[in-house]
Parts: structure tokens; C-alpha cells; sequence
């Protein structure tokens, strides 16, 4: 159907439609093969149902004005209960390790046991977020004009300063709390740092430390926290490879018919209800997760600007082709440097491609991951709302500045991304 001056005709409605051999050749009135691939997670149907219900009804509550500002919910302090159940294993275990040595006779099986108790405490102790012993830091007498802008927004925002900013390779920005002393932290993934435009920095920036504001990071924390402690126990007790090794251990007959008796029987009672708990916490919390990038985009149109707030969201379809750009780039060489080379790929984008990525995205319900709303929702209300003007400005030369002083940290990321892709 191609012709000779690069257009086609659409097979449904006969639109003409230009036609590149670098992308998809679709049509935007009726939209025939805008999604040739198809969507390829797989989720569970009730979960997408779940999922779906979910960000419609948010989407409906913030639309019409019934969530005004962050705050304790239903659905947060669900979570903060069951996971304070949770958190409370390790003290129950310490608890029951001293009263076997106190109450409990002879002493050396009470001994064994209380060890046994100490051990599940000490496995199961609450722990701060580190930072990975490997991560490539940037402090800010290295990045003072990067420091400069983020002192910027978090002002704006309200919320206290970032204490370090982590470099690595991957197509996502993050904010995180690290130590006991909850330092801010945000992480920036090159891979979708440089795909964005100056302003559409500052969006992604404050909403990252608009999470910060509203409380989202120590939720985040008590929750996930929750949910390593059930996850380790629904492994321990489920029915997994280390059944071999327990039926070794505690092996009654010859045959193993016990064993595999009381594998059943533990991954029936106690890895059952692990399995039961976690769904019940990631479900509840699931409310409390979706709201909070909902509210922490109205942070980031405040502080941004509406336009660009809405415009960095629907740049994270385009993530991908900056990941892959860097990493062909470093694998087989290019004539540009692999950053600059990242940037390209994504600013050199016609805005037809761009427009089918995004219908895509509506189609698919497309989402960073499983606790974010949809990102088309999240662009839509932005856009529903009154346009706000931008409280912070990074200008074209500042926005350039910022990545030279980031060039010398990001090589060190592009070296360990290399000699992995090797």
C-alpha cells in the first residue's frame, strides 16, 4: 500500500497517511493499528478489575474537589494497622524467647527454643533504607546548581532540603528517606533525565519531593517494610525448592510421606495466611499509594506550572526509546556522546509517533507501575483543573549547566552500564 511519495491509505476509513519507515504507520481518525503489539503484561483479571475501579473512582473524588490535601484516609490507616501487626512479630518473638528463659524448664530446651525466638526477632527487626554500598553519589559541592534548584522547589513545596542526589542508568526518578535520620534523597535515572525538557525537570523534582511533603516516604516505608516481613514468611512456609532441604532435615520415615504431610500442612496454615495478609495489606494500601501520586502531581503542577506538570507525565512513554538509545550507544558507539545521544532519540521524535505512543498508553491504562494511576488520568486532571503558572523557572542554560556538572558522576554510571551490557 505504500506509494512512492511516503503515504498510504488507511484500509478502514481510506484516510492518506504518511508513511516512515522508522515507525509505525497507523491512522489517527479511526485509528487502525495504533497498537500493533498489543499489551504484554499479564495481570491478574481481578486485579486489573481492582486496579481500574480504583483509579476511576480517585480520578472522580479529585474532579470533583472531595480530596483537597494529604491526610490520613481509610485506606492509609488501614494499612498503618495492618502493618503495624506485622511489625510487631519481632517484639512478639523477643517477648517469648525471655519468657521461655524465665518460666520455661529444663533449662537447656528453653535455652534452644529462646534462641530459636531471637533468631525469628532479629531476622524479621525492622530496617532503614540504605543506599546500595555501590551507589554513585553526588554532594552538593559537587552539584551546586542542581542543589540550588532542588533547595528551590523544596522550599516551595515546603519540605526539608535533599541531603544527597544518587546517579544510575535506569529510566526513573525517586525520592527515598535513608537512615534513621530519614535523610531526603532523590534518585536520578539518566535515562529519563536527559529525555526531559527544562521545566518538565522541575515538575518531575516536585513531585518527587511533594511525596516527601505529604508523609509518603515513611508510609512507604512502614508499609513495604510489612510487606518484606510477610513475603519472607510466605517463602519460608509455601511450598518452594527449600522443601527438599526441610524434608532433609526433618525427615520422620524413610519413604518421606511425612514430609510431605507436613509441607502441605505448613503451606496450607502458616504460608496461607502470610498469602492472605499480604494480599489484604498490598490491596488496601493500593488506595493510599494511587492518592498520593494523584495529590503529589497537583504539588508538581503548583510549583511547575500545569503544562508542564501535564507534559513530563506523557514524556515517560518515550523513557524507553531514551533507555535504549544509551544503551546502543554504549555497546556499539555513536557519533555523539551516549547522553547526548539519549537526548536525540527523544527530541527527535516526530509528533505523530509521539501522539500514537500516548493514544497507546489510554488504550492500555499504561502506568509507571502497579501503585500509580494510569498516566493518561494523571495528565487529564491536571489538565481538568484551572492552569497554574510556574513558582520555579529553570531556564534553557541553567538546565544545560546542571548537566555539565553531572557529567563527571554520570561517567561513572555509563562505565559500570557498559561493562554490564558486556
Amino acid at each position: 500500500m505504500q506509494t512512492d511519495q511516503g503515504v498510504t491509505r488507511c484500509p478502514q476509513c481510506a484516510q492518506q497517511l504518511p508513511v516512515d519507515s522508522r515507525y509505525v504507520t497507523w491512522c489517527d481518525k479511526c485509528e487502525w493499528n495504533v497498537d500493533p503489539t498489543g499489551p504484554t503484561d499479564q495481570v491478574a483479571a481481578r486485579r486489573l478489575r481492582l486496579e481500574h475501579r480504583l483509579a476511576d473512582t480517585l480520578y472522580s473524588e479529585l474532579e470533583q474537589g472531595k480530596i483537597h490535601r494529604p491526610g490520613w484516609d481509610a485506606a492509609r490507616v488501614a494499612a498503618y494497622l495492618l502493618s503495624a501487626v506485622i511489625l510487631l512479630l519481632p517484639i512478639a518473638c523477643l517477648l517469648a524467647g525471655i519468657a521461655l528463659l524465665v518460666f520455661y524448664r529444663p533449662l537447656w530446651l528453653s535455652g534452644l527454643l529462646a534462641v530459636i525466638m531471637f533468631s525469628f526477632a532479629l531476622l524479621f527487626r525492622p530496617r532503614a533504607f540504605r543506599l546500595a554500598s555501590d551507589a554513585h553519589l553526588v554532594y552538593r559541592e559537587q552539584a551546586p546548581l542542581l542543589f540550588a534548584l532542588l533547595d528551590k522547589i523544596a522550599a516551595a513545596v515546603g519540605t526539608k532540603p535533599v541531603g544527597v542526589v544518587t546517579l544510575d542508568a535506569e529510566p526513573n526518578i525517586y525520592y527515598a528517606r535513608v537512615g534513621w535520620r530519614f535523610t531526603p534523597v532523590v534518585g536520578i535515572g539518566l535515562a529519563l533525565w536527559m529525555g526531559l525538557r527544562p521545566q518538565e525537570r522541575v515538575a518531575v523534582l516536585a513531585h518527587e519531593l511533594g511525596h516527601g511533603k505529604n508523609g509518603d516516604a515513611r508510609h512507604g516505608w512502614v508499609v513495604d517494610w510489612a510487606t518484606t516481613v510477610l513475603d519472607e514468611l510466605q517463602e519460608s512456609f509455601s511450598e518452594q525448592p527449600l522443601d527438599e532441604y526441610r524434608d532433609d532435615m526433618i525427615a520422620w520415615t524413610g519413604d518421606g510421606t511425612s514430609n510431605s504431610f507436613l509441607n502441605k500442612l505448613l503451606d496450607a496454615t502458616l504460608g496461607g495466611a502470610a498469602r492472605g495478609m499480604l494480599w489484604l495489606l498490598t490491596t488496601v494500601d493500593l488506595r493510599a499509594r494511587q492518592r498520593a501520586e494523584y495529590l503529589a502531581d497537583r504539588r508538581s503542577a503548583e510549583i511547575a506550572g500545569s503544562e508542564a506538570a501535564a507534559r513530563a507525565l506523557e514524556r515517560t512513554v518515550l523513557a524507553e526509546t531514551s533507555s535504549r538509545a544509551l544503551e546502543r550507544a554504549l555497546r556499539f558507539g555513536s557519533e555523539a556522546e551516549p547522553l547526548e545521544a539519549a537526548s536525540r532519540a527523544v527530541n527527535e521524535i516526530p509528533a505523530r509517533e509521539v501522539e500514537r505512543r500516548l493514544r497507546v498508553s489510554r488504550l492500555r491504562d499504561s502506568r509507571i507501575d502497579s501503585t500509580h494511576p494510569p498516566t493518561n488520568l494523571r495528565a487529564k486532571l491536571i489538565r481538568a483543573r484551572p492552569a497554574q503558572s510556574a513558582l520555579v523557572v529553570l531556564g534553557t542554560d541553567e538546565s544545560r549547566a546542571i548537566d555539565r556538572e553531572l557529567a563527571v558522576p554520570a561517567q561513572a554510571v555509563l562505565k559500570e552500564l557498559r561493562s554490564e551490557l558486556r
